[in-house]
């Protein structure tokens, strides 16, 4: 749990979803990463309390996440998580995490040319992302949760724009895979994720970003192609015998 007394560049360290927290409440990692909690708040008249309190509250949501095991979920309430807990999380972290990068690539590109790449490469994922979530929830997630709702209804794939549902899950998995080798490939060029000596706490706060964008993803991407996707494909043929 954070203190008060700890510097930001400590919290940022040891609490991973300490960093987005601050950078709501405008608290620079950078020229401040080195103050403490209390001290940057008295800076920007912030209540104290009310950080850490946002803070713990971080931290607990974090926990709690992690307590069900959403592999024994309905299809559709497995949907409603995928679409609640990683979707979200895709919309609230890859802006934030091109926002750092490009402050990064601006302070220090010349010290660290990588950064650059990695923007790039950031600006890449966001694109494929961004479009790749909003098939699911238009397209693909709407038409496997009819067949697990509405089971007893003749079932077709008239209204669709697919003939099978195998069709959309191959092409959602094919941008999976594309989305983990941009991952890997940022993880190569940023050794790892691991923080260089020199870097302030907005590079700090930026590569824990990257590792936890990394860890969802892959908990993201087990969901779906080896859970969601085979049950979805099961059902449908099971259906169509029926018809």
């Amino acid at each position: 749990m954070p203190t008060a007394t700890q510097s930001i560049r400590e919290i940022v360290a040891t609490h991973p979803s300490a960093s987005a927290v601050l950078q709501r409440f405008d608290i620079d990692l950078c020229s401040q990463g080195n103050s403490s909690l209390d001290r940057a708040c008295a800076e920007l008249q912030l209540s104290i309390d009310q950080v850490l309190e946002k803070l713990a509250d971080a931290e607990a949501g974090e926990e709690r996440e992690g307590s069900a095991d959403p592999a024994t979920f309905s299809m559709l309430r497995l949907i409603q998580h995928i679409v609640r807990v990683h979707h979200q999380y895709i919309r609230r972290e890859l802006p934030r995490l091109a926002a750092m990068s490009r402050k990064l690539g601006g302070k220090h590109g010349q010290r660290a040319p990588e950064l650059i790449k990695v923007e790039w490469l950031l600006e890449e994922l966001s694109a494929e992302m961004f479009a790749h979530i909003e098939k699911e929830e238009q397209i693909l997630f709407p038409f496997i949760a009819h067949m697990e709702v509405e089971p007893g209804e003749a079932y077709s794939t008239a209204g669709a724009c697919f003939r099978s549902v195998a069709q959309p899950v191959s092409m959602m998995m094919r941008e999976h895979e594309s989305a983990g080798r941009i991952v890997a490939e940022l993880r190569k060029l940023t050794g790892g994720f691991e923080t260089p000596a020199w870097g302030c706490a907005t590079h700090l706060a930026f590569y824990a970003g990257l590792r936890g964008f990394e860890a969802d993803l892959g908990q993201h991407v087990h969901l779906e192609n080896d859970v969601l996707f085979p049950r979805a494909i099961e059902m449908e043929g099971a259906l169509n015998h029926r018809v």
